[in-house]
Formats: structure tokens, C-alpha cells, sequence
């Protein structure tokens, strides 16, 4: 649980209080920017002083981190960044390369653990990723590290957290770099301090068994959200007491929940999505019950008794639209092999390919996710005022109503 819990001995790390909270969600990540470009447009002195990112979210995070300008700035180059992704740009889908991966894999599978057996690394190589991220934080003065150096230095920025998964030992860690941070250390969880690298952001980006994992600090890492069953976790230890949290999933209404998404027996990428969902995407909700429990039972407590405990304010956003179905429009622009290759594992079998939502990095699918972003962003622009302290304004022209997840506010 994660409901207002500080580092031991009671205190924060005396970071400043806002915090965003970036999910995982591979392409789908794209909607976080949206989400935060309408934000910098409509509240340009916005500040998050402590950023926290898992899986793609990582990505968002450490930009945001490390950009050398201002964070309307940072928004803007973000967004054309995802706009201008490709799947190329993210793994080879080269006929070749896709059937190297499946031949290794194959012989492994055959090969009984004998000595013939090749070492296997993921489904795809994500060589281009590391490449279009290296040349993403090349930035005028410094790479990431400076650049977030940069930005501790002039207080813009109090900590910021990336979270990956040590396969050695199963475990979730936080790597932290920021002013005056301690460790702190859970049974399945713990933080490190440490200097910022591309690395960090590709392991935590690493989608199990699809994406290779990444050696750091002697062990190999992949993504973080596996066992992070308290997303805002993080930035609560960080010292964060007002927690923007962007989730990428919809939250569907019962009655969609009750609609079949396939017929007849469910395909293998159909029981994929189901299961990727399942560890990656859902403990946002279950995180925020917690906290919102936690909040109540602070109420009934004097300050002095509760320990070190405080009340979060938290606003969690979702999109509006399900994501897993709106993929099946961009569905027939991905690469010939690579879409003939999800077509026999069931991607037209399935009213929602949720896996290949993850995985389409395309344009205009990256730029649809963007504007739900916006679009949602405004239809809670009240709750984003009343989270960051700014004062309530008239309705937005053209906000429209989204599904949003209960929210937790500090009376």
C-alpha cells in the first residue's frame, strides 16, 4: 500500500509536492502527452517538480526531466517526437530480422536445453529504439544526465524516479536521482539512487518477452511495471502530497464490460492483451482505493497522531475512448510481414487487439492518442485546476465529458 506513506522515521525527502505520475503502455503512451500538452497550453506556469515514469511512461519522464527549456517547451517537442514515430523506429520489422527471432526462438523451444540451444533476447530487436532515443537526448548543452543535472541545479526539478524489474531477483526498483534522497526498501520493492541513463529508460521500456532486457548495475532489468502494484508509490516517498497520475487504459462501463470481444475460442493475441492488461495497466485503480482509504481514516486522526502519515491529493486520468479498439483502424498500416505475422496469432479475431495498441507506432494512430489526451485533459480541466492550486475558470469552448476515475482530493 502506498496511501500516504513516507520514508522511515516519518519524513519526506523535502522534494516539492506536485507530482505526475507517467504509466506504462507502450504506443499508448503518446495519450499522456496529449494529456499534458493541453495542460502546458491552458496553464503555462504549470510545474512538476517530481516526475515519476514506468515502461513507456519512462520515456515521457525522462524527457521531461532532462529538456534544457521550459516545460511548455518540452511538451511541444515530445508530442512532434511521438508524431513522427514509427514502428521502424522502435524494432526491426524486416522480413529477415522478424524471421531470425522466430527461427532462434524456434530451436530453443526444440532444443531440450541442450548446448545447441541459441540465446534468445525477445521477440523483436530493439536496436532502432535505442537509436532514436540517443539521438532524442542529444540535446544542445548534454545528453539526459546533464540535462537533468541541469534542471536539479535550478531547483525546476526535485527528483525524478524510473522504475524497472530485476529479473535476478524479481524485484521492483526505483532508481531515483534528485536533492537530498534516501533509499527506501520493501519486500518486493526498493529504491537506488543513481545518475540517469538511456539505459534506465530501455529496460524500464522493455516489454517482457517481446523487448529485450537490459543489464544494469549487474543484474538484467526489463519493465517496470510487472510488480508495481502501487504506481504512486514513488512519488509519495519522493515527498509528493498532490499526485496528477496518467493512466493509458479505459476504464469500460459494465455494460461494455459485459460485451463478448471474441467468438469462439480466444485467440493467442486476444489471452495476450488480457494478461498484458493484467500487469501492466490495471494497479493504478486498485492503488488509488487505497489511497483514497488511507485519506479517510487521516481525517478522523490529529495531525499529531498519524505517525508521519499525510493526506494525497490525487487525480487519476484516463482515456475517454478504448484504445484497444480504435487500433483497429490503423490496424492494415502496419508493415506487411509484421501485420501478417499478428493476423495469425488472432489480431482481426478480436473486437479489441489491446496487444497491438501497445505495439502500433504509427502516425496517425500516435496522433489520434494525442488529441484524446487533449480533448480529455479539458473535459477535466476543473479537477486539474484544484489540483494545482489554480483558480476555477469557465468551462472550456468544446470540453466534452470523458470517463474519468474517481478521484481522491484533500479537503
Amino acid at each position: 500500500m502506498s496511501g500516504g506513506v513516507p520514508p522511515a522515521g516519518g519524513d519526506t525527502n523535502g522534494a516539492g509536492d506536485v507530482a505526475v505520475v507517467l504509466t506504462g503502455g507502450g504506443a499508448r503512451a503518446a495519450y499522456q502527452v496529449g494529456f499534458l500538452r493541453w495542460i502546458a497550453r491552458h496553464i503555462p506556469d504549470v510545474s512538476f517538480p517530481i516526475i515519476t515514469g514506468v515502461s513507456a511512461g519512462a520515456i515521457n519522464a525522462a524527457y521531461l526531466a532532462a529538456f534544457p527549456g521550459t516545460h511548455g517547451e518540452a511538451i511541444e517537442r515530445l508530442a512532434s517526437l511521438w508524431q513522427s514515430l514509427s514502428v521502424e523506429k522502435v524494432f526491426r520489422v524486416d522480413t529477415s530480422s522478424l524471421l531470425g527471432q522466430m527461427a532462434r526462438w524456434g530451436v530453443r523451444l526444440v532444443s531440450g536445453g541442450s548446448a545447441i540451444a541459441p540465446e534468445v533476447r525477445g521477440l523483436v530487436d530493439t536496436a532502432p529504439l535505442r537509436e532514436t532515443l540517443d539521438t532524442v537526448f542529444k540535446f544542445p548543452e548534454g545528453g539526459m544526465a546533464r540535462g537533468i543535472a541541469r534542471q536539479l541545479e535550478t531547483r525546476r526539478l526535485s527528483a525524478l524516479a524510473i522504475v524497472t524489474s530485476n529479473y535476478t531477483t524479481g524485484q521492483s526498483v526505483i532508481w531515483t536521482q534528485g536533492r537530498d534522497l534516501r533509499d527506501w526498501e520493501r519486500p518486493t520493492r526498493r529504491s537506488r539512487a543513481t545518475e540517469m541513463s538511456l539505459d534506465h529508460v530501455m529496460a524500464s521500456a522493455a516489454l517482457p518477452l517481446f523487448f529485450p532486457a537490459v543489464h544494469l548495475n549487474g543484474a538484467w532489468h526489463g519493465d517496470g511495471g510487472i510488480r508495481l502494484t502501487t504506481p504512486c508509490s514513488p512519488a509519495i516517498h519522493l515527498g509528493a502530497t498532490r499526485i496528477l497520475a496518467l493512466s493509458t487504459r479505459y476504464a469500460s462501463t459494465r455494460e461494455e464490460a459485459d460485451q463478448p470481444m471474441v467468438a469462439g475460442y480466444p485467440p493467442p493475441l486476444q489471452i495476450s492483451g488480457q494478461l498484458l492488461n493484467a500487469i501492466f495497466l490495471d494497479d493504478l485503480g486498485r492503488d488509488s482505493q487505497e489511497l483514497q482509504r488511507v485519506n479517510m481514516l487521516l481525517q478522523e486522526v490529529p495531525p499529531e497522531k498519524r505517525r508521519g502519515l499525510r493526506k494525497i491529493q490525487l487525480l487519476v486520468a484516463r482515456p475517454s475512448k478504448d484504445l484497444g479498439k480504435l487500433v483497429a483502424e490503423f490496424e492494415p498500416r502496419l508493415p506487411r510481414f509484421f501485420r501478417h505475422l499478428t493476423r495469425s496469432l488472432g489480431s482481426r479475431e478480436t473486437s479489441t487487439p489491446d496487444v497491438l495498441s501497445l505495439l502500433t507506432f504509427d502516425p496517425e494512430y500516435l496522433s489520434a492518442l494525442i488529441e484524446i489526451g487533449e480533448t480529455d485533459a479539458a473535459g477535466q480541466a476543473d479537477e486539474i485546476r484544484a489540483l494545482l492550486g489554480v483558480k476555477k475558470q469557465k468551462p472550456e469552448a468544446g470540453a466534452s465529458s470523458v470517463n474519468r476515475q474517481p478521484v481522491t482530493q484533500d479537503s
